[in-house]
Protein backbone atom coordinates (compact mmCIF):
# COMPACT_ATOMS: atom_id res chain seq x y z
CA UNK A 1 0.00 0.00 0.00
CA UNK A 2 1.13 3.26 -0.96
CA UNK A 3 1.40 6.11 1.83
CA UNK A 4 1.99 9.38 0.20
CA UNK A 5 3.89 12.05 2.27
CA UNK A 6 0.16 13.91 3.36
CA UNK A 7 -0.43 11.16 5.16
CA UNK A 8 2.83 10.61 6.72
CA UNK A 9 2.59 14.01 7.98
CA UNK A 10 -0.67 13.38 9.50
CA UNK A 11 0.26 10.65 11.11
CA UNK A 12 3.30 12.34 12.31
CA UNK A 13 1.18 15.04 13.39
CA UNK A 14 -0.87 13.31 15.52
CA UNK A 15 1.39 11.28 17.42
CA UNK A 16 2.94 14.48 17.72
CA UNK A 17 -0.33 15.92 19.89
CA UNK A 18 -1.06 13.10 21.44
CA UNK A 19 2.50 13.12 23.31
CA UNK A 20 2.23 16.63 23.96
CA UNK A 21 -1.45 16.00 25.41
CA UNK A 22 -0.35 13.41 27.70
CA UNK A 23 2.54 15.50 28.91
CA UNK A 24 0.40 18.44 29.95
CA UNK A 25 -2.25 16.17 31.47
CA UNK A 26 1.13 14.41 33.75
CA UNK A 27 2.49 18.19 34.68
CA UNK A 28 -1.19 19.49 35.33
CA UNK A 29 -1.47 16.13 37.69
CA UNK A 30 2.28 16.89 39.16
CA UNK A 31 1.70 20.12 40.09
CA UNK A 32 -1.69 19.37 41.68
CA UNK A 33 -0.24 16.20 43.49
CA UNK A 34 -3.40 14.83 42.03
CA UNK A 35 -3.66 11.72 39.15
CA UNK A 36 -7.67 12.33 39.05
CA UNK A 37 -8.27 15.86 37.03
CA UNK A 38 -11.59 14.87 35.48
CA UNK A 39 -13.97 12.02 36.62
CA UNK A 40 -13.42 10.04 33.68
CA UNK A 41 -9.75 9.53 34.79
CA UNK A 42 -10.88 6.84 37.06
CA UNK A 43 -15.07 6.47 36.39
CA UNK A 44 -14.53 4.43 40.11
CA UNK A 45 -12.57 6.30 42.14
CA UNK A 46 -14.06 9.69 41.42
CA UNK A 47 -17.65 7.94 42.50
CA UNK A 48 -15.57 7.29 46.16
CA UNK A 49 -14.00 10.55 46.18
CA UNK A 50 -17.18 12.27 46.27
CA UNK A 51 -19.06 9.72 48.81
CA UNK A 52 -16.25 10.66 50.73
CA UNK A 53 -16.21 14.36 50.59
CA UNK A 54 -19.81 14.01 51.02
CA UNK A 55 -18.76 12.30 53.99
CA UNK A 56 -16.86 15.31 55.08
CA UNK A 57 -19.22 17.98 54.96
CA UNK A 58 -21.34 16.13 57.28
CA UNK A 59 -18.73 15.81 59.96
CA UNK A 60 -17.93 18.85 59.11
CA UNK A 61 -21.41 20.36 60.33
CA UNK A 62 -21.42 17.83 63.01
CA UNK A 63 -18.45 19.48 64.41
CA UNK A 64 -20.07 22.83 64.54
CA UNK A 65 -22.70 21.74 66.08
CA UNK A 66 -21.53 19.91 68.58
CA UNK A 67 -19.28 23.20 69.06
CA UNK A 68 -22.48 25.09 69.43
CA UNK A 69 -24.43 22.42 71.57
CA UNK A 70 -21.33 22.33 74.42
CA UNK A 71 -21.29 26.41 74.63
CA UNK A 72 -24.97 26.56 75.20
CA UNK A 73 -25.18 23.62 77.61
CA UNK A 74 -22.03 25.52 79.23
CA UNK A 75 -23.82 28.18 79.51
CA UNK A 76 -26.86 26.52 80.88
CA UNK A 77 -25.17 24.77 83.38
CA UNK A 78 -23.58 27.49 84.44
CA UNK A 79 -26.73 29.45 85.24
CA UNK A 80 -28.25 26.32 86.75
CA UNK A 81 -25.44 25.86 89.16
CA UNK A 82 -25.84 29.84 90.00
CA UNK A 83 -29.78 28.77 90.85
CA UNK A 84 -28.55 26.09 93.22
CA UNK A 85 -26.38 28.45 94.87
CA UNK A 86 -28.91 30.89 95.15
CA UNK A 87 -31.72 28.01 96.23
CA UNK A 88 -29.37 27.04 99.00
CA UNK A 89 -29.28 30.50 100.05
CA UNK A 90 -32.71 30.83 100.17
CA UNK A 91 -32.61 27.68 102.42
CA UNK A 92 -30.07 28.91 105.24
CA UNK A 93 -32.26 31.77 105.43
CA UNK A 94 -35.64 29.90 105.63
CA UNK A 95 -34.03 27.39 108.49
CA UNK A 96 -33.16 30.60 110.11
CA UNK A 97 -36.68 31.33 110.01
CA UNK A 98 -37.88 28.32 111.20
CA UNK A 99 -35.87 28.04 114.37
CA UNK A 100 -39.00 29.69 116.68
CA UNK A 101 -36.10 32.07 118.49
CA UNK A 102 -36.20 35.21 116.19
CA UNK A 103 -37.69 38.32 116.69
CA UNK A 104 -40.85 40.28 114.26
CA UNK A 105 -38.12 42.54 113.27
CA UNK A 106 -35.61 40.10 112.84
CA UNK A 107 -38.18 37.65 110.45
CA UNK A 108 -38.65 41.15 108.64
CA UNK A 109 -35.13 41.41 107.69
CA UNK A 110 -34.91 38.53 106.50
CA UNK A 111 -38.09 39.28 104.13
CA UNK A 112 -35.60 42.09 102.46
CA UNK A 113 -33.05 39.08 101.63
CA UNK A 114 -35.49 36.49 100.36
CA UNK A 115 -37.13 39.20 98.16
CA UNK A 116 -33.61 40.01 97.06
CA UNK A 117 -32.91 36.07 96.69
CA UNK A 118 -36.29 35.73 94.72
CA UNK A 119 -35.53 38.11 92.20
CA UNK A 120 -31.94 36.81 91.66
CA UNK A 121 -33.70 33.46 91.03
CA UNK A 122 -35.98 34.90 88.28
CA UNK A 123 -33.50 36.33 86.68
CA UNK A 124 -31.28 33.33 86.72
CA UNK A 125 -34.31 31.19 85.37
CA UNK A 126 -35.24 33.71 82.64
CA UNK A 127 -31.86 34.31 81.02
CA UNK A 128 -30.73 34.45 77.57
CA UNK A 129 -27.80 33.39 74.95
CA UNK A 130 -26.19 35.82 73.12
CA UNK A 131 -28.56 35.70 70.25
CA UNK A 132 -31.04 37.08 73.16
CA UNK A 133 -33.04 33.37 73.02
CA UNK A 134 -34.81 32.70 75.85
CA UNK A 135 -32.45 29.49 77.61
CA UNK A 136 -35.23 27.49 79.61
CA UNK A 137 -38.22 28.14 78.10
CA UNK A 138 -38.31 24.71 75.99
CA UNK A 139 -39.10 25.21 72.24
CA UNK A 140 -40.76 28.93 72.56
CA UNK A 141 -37.00 30.57 73.11
CA UNK A 142 -38.80 33.99 72.48
CA UNK A 143 -40.38 34.23 75.80
CA UNK A 144 -39.29 34.51 78.92
CA UNK A 145 -39.78 31.41 81.19
CA UNK A 146 -41.22 32.80 83.76
CA UNK A 147 -43.26 35.62 84.16
CA UNK A 148 -45.16 37.75 87.00
CA UNK A 149 -48.49 38.68 86.99
CA UNK A 150 -48.45 41.69 89.51
CA UNK A 151 -52.80 41.59 89.56
CA UNK A 152 -52.95 38.48 90.95
CA UNK A 153 -49.32 38.51 92.38
CA UNK A 154 -48.18 35.06 90.93
CA UNK A 155 -45.93 33.48 88.86
CA UNK A 156 -46.48 31.08 85.77
CA UNK A 157 -43.90 29.49 83.50
CA UNK A 158 -44.29 31.14 80.03
CA UNK A 159 -42.24 28.30 77.64
CA UNK A 160 -43.03 24.77 77.59
CA UNK A 161 -41.40 21.09 78.51
CA UNK A 162 -40.32 20.49 74.80
CA UNK A 163 -36.32 20.36 73.83
CA UNK A 164 -34.80 21.28 70.56
CA UNK A 165 -32.48 18.87 69.18
CA UNK A 166 -29.17 19.14 67.22
CA UNK A 167 -27.13 16.22 64.75
CA UNK A 168 -23.62 15.31 66.63
CA UNK A 169 -23.68 12.19 64.08
CA UNK A 170 -24.36 10.18 61.92
CA UNK A 171 -28.31 9.39 63.29
CA UNK A 172 -27.51 10.67 66.80
CA UNK A 173 -29.56 13.67 68.26
CA UNK A 174 -28.33 15.33 71.41
CA UNK A 175 -31.05 17.54 73.54
CA UNK A 176 -29.26 21.35 73.49
CA UNK A 177 -31.71 22.83 76.16
CA UNK A 178 -33.63 22.27 79.85
CA UNK A 179 -36.85 23.39 80.02
CA UNK A 180 -37.37 24.83 83.57
CA UNK A 181 -41.22 23.26 83.78
CA UNK A 182 -40.00 20.03 84.93
CA UNK A 183 -37.82 21.65 86.86
CA UNK A 184 -40.19 24.20 88.60
CA UNK A 185 -43.60 23.00 87.26
CA UNK A 186 -45.57 24.51 85.35
CA UNK A 187 -47.12 26.42 87.94
CA UNK A 188 -43.99 27.65 89.45
CA UNK A 189 -44.87 26.54 93.01
CA UNK A 190 -41.28 27.46 94.62
CA UNK A 191 -41.78 30.63 93.62
CA UNK A 192 -45.30 31.53 94.74
CA UNK A 193 -44.93 29.55 97.58
CA UNK A 194 -41.61 31.99 98.51
CA UNK A 195 -43.38 35.28 97.49
CA UNK A 196 -46.32 34.30 99.84
CA UNK A 197 -43.72 33.50 102.72
CA UNK A 198 -41.97 37.03 101.70
CA UNK A 199 -44.83 38.89 101.96
CA UNK A 200 -46.20 37.59 105.39
CA UNK A 201 -42.54 37.84 106.20
CA UNK A 202 -42.56 41.12 105.84
CA UNK A 203 -46.09 42.34 107.79
CA UNK A 204 -44.50 44.51 110.90
CA UNK A 205 -47.57 43.07 112.33
CA UNK A 206 -46.08 39.76 111.86
CA UNK A 207 -46.39 37.58 115.03
CA UNK A 208 -43.20 35.47 115.22
CA UNK A 209 -44.39 32.70 117.62
CA UNK A 210 -47.59 31.82 115.26
CA UNK A 211 -47.44 27.72 114.36
CA UNK A 212 -49.15 28.73 111.09
CA UNK A 213 -46.08 30.91 109.80
CA UNK A 214 -43.58 28.45 110.83
CA UNK A 215 -45.71 25.83 108.75
CA UNK A 216 -45.70 28.23 105.96
CA UNK A 217 -41.97 28.25 106.24
CA UNK A 218 -41.38 24.78 106.51
CA UNK A 219 -43.87 23.96 103.73
CA UNK A 220 -41.79 26.58 101.15
CA UNK A 221 -38.51 24.87 102.63
CA UNK A 222 -39.82 21.11 101.31
CA UNK A 223 -40.86 22.22 97.98
CA UNK A 224 -37.40 23.84 98.11
CA UNK A 225 -35.99 20.71 98.21
CA UNK A 226 -38.19 19.09 95.86
CA UNK A 227 -37.13 21.69 93.30
CA UNK A 228 -33.45 22.04 94.34
CA UNK A 229 -32.93 18.23 94.00
CA UNK A 230 -34.53 18.72 90.28
CA UNK A 231 -32.38 21.21 89.40
CA UNK A 232 -28.99 19.08 90.71
CA UNK A 233 -30.17 16.15 88.34
CA UNK A 234 -30.27 18.81 85.58
CA UNK A 235 -26.86 20.08 85.89
CA UNK A 236 -25.81 16.12 86.52
CA UNK A 237 -27.50 15.46 82.61
CA UNK A 238 -26.00 17.96 81.28
CA UNK A 239 -22.85 17.44 82.19
CA UNK A 240 -23.72 13.85 80.73
CA UNK A 241 -24.69 15.19 77.44
CA UNK A 242 -21.20 17.30 77.49
CA UNK A 243 -19.03 14.25 78.07
CA UNK A 244 -21.06 12.43 75.19
CA UNK A 245 -20.54 15.57 72.46
CA UNK A 246 -16.45 15.33 73.37
CA UNK A 247 -16.99 11.51 73.17
CA UNK A 248 -18.61 11.58 69.57
CA UNK A 249 -16.48 14.74 68.49
CA UNK A 250 -13.37 12.72 69.02
CA UNK A 251 -15.34 9.70 67.14
CA UNK A 252 -15.89 12.01 64.34
CA UNK A 253 -12.19 13.17 64.60
CA UNK A 254 -11.32 9.74 63.99
CA UNK A 255 -13.71 8.99 60.82
CA UNK A 256 -12.52 12.29 59.63
CA UNK A 257 -8.85 11.16 59.29
CA UNK A 258 -9.68 7.90 57.90
CA UNK A 259 -11.97 9.61 55.29
CA UNK A 260 -8.76 11.77 54.59
CA UNK A 261 -6.48 8.94 53.95
CA UNK A 262 -8.58 6.59 51.90
CA UNK A 263 -9.33 9.73 49.82
CA UNK A 264 -5.24 10.95 49.41
CA UNK A 265 -4.92 6.98 48.62
CA UNK A 266 -7.75 7.11 45.79
CA UNK A 267 -6.04 10.63 44.39
CA UNK A 268 -2.35 10.87 45.14
CA UNK A 269 -0.31 10.73 42.45
CA UNK A 270 2.66 8.39 41.98
CA UNK A 271 5.44 10.41 41.45
CA UNK A 272 8.09 8.36 40.17
CA UNK A 273 6.23 6.87 37.82
CA UNK A 274 5.02 10.03 36.75
CA UNK A 275 8.36 11.61 36.30
CA UNK A 276 9.40 8.22 34.08
CA UNK A 277 6.03 8.22 31.97
CA UNK A 278 6.91 12.56 31.53
CA UNK A 279 10.43 11.53 30.52
CA UNK A 280 9.04 8.87 27.88
CA UNK A 281 6.61 11.17 26.44
CA UNK A 282 9.20 13.54 25.82
CA UNK A 283 11.58 11.39 23.98
CA UNK A 284 8.51 10.25 22.29
CA UNK A 285 7.46 13.54 21.26
CA UNK A 286 11.54 14.54 20.40
CA UNK A 287 11.83 11.30 18.27
CA UNK A 288 8.45 12.23 16.23
CA UNK A 289 9.72 16.07 15.87
CA UNK A 290 12.47 14.65 14.35
CA UNK A 291 10.87 12.28 12.25
CA UNK A 292 8.68 14.76 10.86
CA UNK A 293 11.32 17.21 9.78
CA UNK A 294 13.10 14.58 8.15
CA UNK A 295 9.94 13.60 6.14
CA UNK A 296 9.19 17.03 5.28
CA UNK A 297 12.72 17.62 4.13
CA UNK A 298 12.73 15.00 1.84
CA UNK A 299 11.82 15.67 -2.21
CA UNK A 300 12.88 14.41 -5.67
CA UNK A 301 15.25 17.30 -5.81
CA UNK A 302 17.22 16.48 -2.98
CA UNK A 303 18.00 13.23 -4.77
CA UNK A 304 19.12 14.09 -8.18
Amino acid sequence: MRITNSQSTSILLNSMNQNTSKMSELMQQMSSSNRIQHPSDDPIASVRILRIQRSEASLTQYGSNITNVSGNLSTQETNLQSTSDTMLNIRDLLLWAANGSNSTEQLNAMAGELSTLESTLVSYLNVRDEEGRYLFSGTLSDRPAVVYDSVTGTYAANGNDKTRQAAVANGVLVDENVPIQPLFGTGMDLLNKLHGLVATLKNPALNASDPATVQSIRDTINQLDDSHGKVLGAITDLGGRQNTLTLLNTSNQDVSLVNQKIEGDLSALDYSKASIDLGNYKLALQATQKTYMTVNGLSLFSLL
